[in-house]
C-alpha cells in the first residue's frame, strides 16, 4: 500500500491564532508545482485527508482541484498529534482506501516519514514537500521511502 504525505505550502507568519494562518502566494505556487511535477504518481490517490487548519485546507484544496477528489478533514492531522494515533487510524482503513494523501504540518509529517522508514531525522520536510512511502502495515520501521519531492 502507498501513502503520500504532503506538508502545507509556505504560510503567513504567525501573528495570532496559528490555525488561522493562510498560504502565501508563494505557498500556493509551491503546492501547484509539486502537484504538476508528481501528477502521474498522484493520479493513483483514492482519498485526500487534511488537517482542519486554514493553510492545510487551502493546500488540500489545490490538490483536490488537480485530483478531482473531495477533501476529508481529519483532526488527527494537526501537527502536534501523537503519530501512533494516526497510524492506528491508517491501519483500520480498508486496503481499497489506499493510496491516501495526508496534508499536514511539522512536526507530524517529519515524525511520520522518518518513523515509518526507521531513519532517525534523515529526511527533512520543508513546506510543500511530498513523500511517497510503501508498506504492508502502518507501523514504525515497516515502510520504505519510494521518493521525496522538495519544491524550490
Amino acid at each position: 500500500m502507498q501513502l503520500f504525505i504532503l506538508r502545507h505550502g509556505k504560510a503567513e507568519p504567525q501573528l495570532g491564532n496559528d490555525a488561522e494562518r493562510a498560504l502565501t502566494e508563494s505557498g500556493r505556487l509551491q503546492v501547484a508545482q509539486v502537484c504538476e511535477q508528481r501528477a502521474e504518481e498522484l493520479s493513483a490517490v483514492r482519498a485526500l485527508w487534511a488537517s482542519p487548519f486554514v493553510r492545510t485546507q487551502q493546500t488540500a484544496g489545490i490538490v483536490s482541484t488537480h485530483l478531482g477528489l473531495p477533501v476529508l478533514t481529519e483532526l488527527l492531522l494537526i501537527g502536534d498529534t501523537n503519530p501512533q494515533e494516526l497510524l492506528d487510524k491508517l491501519q483500520e482503513q480498508a486496503r481499497e482506501t489506499f493510496p491516501i494523501l495526508l496534508v499536514s504540518h511539522q512536526p507530524l509529517v517529519g515524525k511520520l516519514l522518518n518513523g515509518l522508514c526507521c531513519c532517525g531525522d534523515q529526511y527533512p520536510f520543508g513546506t510543500a514537500s511530498l513523500a511517497c512511502i510503501s508498506a504492508e502495515v502502518w507501523a514504525y520501521g515497516c515502510a520504505e521511502l519510494d521518493w521525496l519531492q522538495h519544491t524550490g
